[in-house]
């Protein structure tokens, strides 16, 4: 007879340890999802300025293989160095491209 008493209580005490730390994995869960929001809000705030700054990275780079490569020079070398050093790079090709127009024209007689 003790047995049939303790059988609903038994069952109750299985239920509720079911059910409680569903309830606090369930309260832990909404804390991970509140602080990934919080990650990623940060990481769109700062993805468009990195992601400006490389696309105007890498058309330095074009632009200086494009005049390498039209003036006969390596043109690999200076996508790298015009990505690396990109202003700089770009009034070096500047000077260099000036510098070969004025050996290309004739002396004034």
């Amino acid at each position: 007879m003790n047995l049939q008493k303790a059988k609903p209580v038994i069952l109750g005490l299985l239920l509720l340890l079911a059910v409680f730390p569903q309830r606090m994995l369930a309260q832990m869960d909404a804390q991970r999802v509140v602080n990934l929001e919080y990650r990623v809000s940060n990481l769109e705030q700062h993805f468009p300025i990195n992601a400006d700054g490389g696309v105007a990275v890498f058309l330095f780079g074009a632009f200086c293989a494009l005049w390498a490569q039209n003036t006969g020079r390596n043109p690999w070398s200076w996508f790298f160095l015009g990505m690396l050093f990109n202003v700089i790079t770009v009034l070096v090709l500047l000077s260099k491209n000036s510098n070969d127009r004025q050996q290309r024209q004739p002396a004034p007689s």
